[in-house]
């Protein structure tokens, strides 16, 4: 029995250990590139190996072949100065294209720090970086080693990053990575600051940080932080340092199931904070205040990261939050929100509604509700400009296209506008020509004559209608509408006379268009020019039939006429 219950045992820890095992190891990237460019050897900065240029040579499609280095001392001594030293040139458009293996979220991280080499000098150098669908950055500058980075959304199996140089100037880069982010690193919605509403499409956005920064805590470098991000001290941002207070207690710290990991921020953030100076005044109000450089015209998604390491027992600290002007977390109780735990890492996102200044103001202080002690901390802090309504990072700059080919797309762009114009004008063309056709159509259908009399079987017609078989006796006439009668005797121009006969007026027929004669109506009797002034009485079925009927298509004008005036003349 004990030897039951100790393999029992054994099973159990054994999973336990596997189960934090697994859990310990975080997040582990599908996809990721390291570059060190310009370098013809690999360098190993923390825990990465980033390869030589030759060796990344397979992802890079340029005209040029431009490796510069530099020996100078001006470069920074960090964790990162290995990155510095070497960078490659560009004088025109230059590709990286990358295969995605797993779709989703994916960092970019871009090393620049210049440096003269040959004719090459910093202070010229100005370009565009992109991707298909979102420009990164646009006739960029800089004058000291700089990292930028940005979270980008891959819904392709490859990734094309496009170095633009600007007009009469040239680019660099000393150092890339692409490497994969865990979809639930940033969900697709957040609490809107105004109007305070859910945000949702954040996973379309693309992302550039701004600022990351662990209150109250030194620099995580991205080797102690399992997504290889670095964090910066919160001095050189907070404002009027003496209302602040800086606490520590790491080794505190627990994630709760479901909720914030290793991945969303290192224990080193979240077991450090900076806090109200006010335990010598119980009745401080004021507010401990950081200002961050931004990009007006911009939204910005905004996370705080909050752990109660400051109180004793649940429910002692009441604070507010305010993004600029606005309260966003009013009276907040951390350990309410963490049932009743204490030292229990959180997060919280926001998105801001376009920012108009240049800067973005944060800061907590104390809340009046229940009488609370005058408190307030912050933990950690990130800051990301969101992309503009066209894709862009940096303003009105012109996005490319998802096919990576401004000038292949401008054509194809081209060409289907003269198509769609041509396809329109033939529809339209075609559409008054049906209309056209269909009212010669109703108007020849009109003009069809009609026999008097059906005692024998012939086939008669006229240009106006098809052939028909139909009867008459040998003593025939026809009957024909008036407006016939007009047609053929230009409404009864007496200009068309040519005399008074036997049979009445005489006028001159002119023929049908195919046929070279004239021929004479005789007798053109008032009750014929008045053929319009009919007893209404009389049905229109009595005067025209149907062109289905009887159709004279074979038979002329001139010589349905003639028939009518020998009629008229017996």
């Amino acid at each position: 029995m004990m030897n039951t219950c100790m393999i029992k045992f054994v099973i159990w820890g054994s999973c336990i250990l596997f189960y934090f095992a697994c859990f310990s190891c975080g997040f582990v990237p599908a996809d990721k590139y390291y570059i060190n460019c310009g370098s013809t050897t690999n360098v190993t900065i923390g825990n990465q190996v980033y390869l030589a240029d030759k060796l990344a040579s397979k992802y890079l499609s340029s005209p040029d072949n431009i490796l510069g280095s530099t020996s100078s001392n001006s470069i920074p001594q960090t964790d990162e100065s290995g990155l510095y030293r070497n960078a490659r040139i560009f004088t025109k458009d230059s590709k990286y294209t990358f295969s995605i293996s797993q779709k989703g979220r994916v960092w970019i991280r871009l090393y620049f720090s210049p440096f003269v080499y040959n004719s090459y000098n910093p202070n010229s150098a100005a370009f565009t970086v992109s991707i298909p669908n979102h420009v990164l950055l646009s006739n960029f500058k800089t004058s000291s080693a700089i990292r930028k980075e940005f979270l980008v959304n891959v819904t392709s199996g490859s990734l094309v990053i496009t170095l633009s140089p600007s007009a009469n100037s040239f680019a660099f880069l000393n150092a890339l990575e692409v490497v994969s982010a865990p979809d639930f690193l940033i969900t697709d919605d957040a609490q809107n600051v105004n109007p305070p509403v859910q945000f949702n499409g954040l996973l379309t956005q693309a992302l550039e940080t701004v600022a990351r920064v662990n209150m109250g805590g030194p620099t995580v470098t991205s080797k102690n932080d399992t997504l290889g991000r670095f964090w910066d001290p919160d001095t050189r941002f907070l404002l009027e340092q003496n209302l602040a207070k800086n606490v520590s207690k790491i080794n505190s710290v627990r994630y709760p199931p479901g909720g914030a990991t290793e991945d969303i921020a290192p224990k080193t953030v979240y077991g450090t904070a900076t806090k109200m100076k006010s335990e010598d005044d119980p009745n401080s109000s004021f507010n401990v205040t950081w200002d961050f450089p931004v990009d007006p015209g911009f939204q910005y998604f905004v996370r705080f990261h909050f752990c109660d390491i400051v109180s004793d027992s649940p429910n002692q600290i009441y604070f507010n939050v305010y993004l600029g002007s606005l309260d966003v977390l009013p009276d907040l109780d951390l350990t309410t929100r963490n049932l009743n735990f204490l030292a229990t890492a959180i997060y919280m996102d926001f998105v801001t509604s376009t920012i108009s200044s240049g800067k973005l103001r944060v800061s907590i202080g104390p809340s009046t509700v229940k009488n609370a002690y005058p408190d307030a901390i912050l933990n950690g802090l990130e800051i990301m400009k969101m992309n503009n309504s066209i894709g862009s990072l940096v303003g009105m700059t012109t996005v490319p296209s998802s096919s990576g080919s401004g000038s292949k797309s401008n054509v194809g762009v081209i060409v289907g506008v003269i198509i769609g114009v041509a396809i329109v004008l033939l529809i339209v063309g075609l559409f008054f020509y049906i209309r056209r056709k269909r009212r010669l159509d109703q108007l020849h259908h009109s003009k069809t004559w009609v026999p008097l009399s059906q005692n024998a079987s012939y086939t008669i017609g006229s240009k106006y209608s098809h052939k028909t078989t139909t009867s008459a006796g040998s003593n025939i006439g026809y009957r024909c509408p008036f407006a016939a009668v007009q047609e053929a005797t230009n409404n009864f121009d007496e200009s068309w006379l040519i005399g008074v006969g036997g049979f009445g007026k005489e006028a001159v027929l002119h023929n049908d268009p195919e046929e070279n004669s004239t021929n004479i109506i005789r007798d053109l009797s008032p009750q014929v020019k008045n053929f319009s002034h009919i007893d209404s009485t009389t049905s229109a079925g009595q005067h025209e039939m149907s062109a289905a009927d009887d159709d004279l298509s074979d038979v002329s004008m001139s010589k349905v006429f003639s028939q009518l005036v020998k009629s008229e003349g017996r």
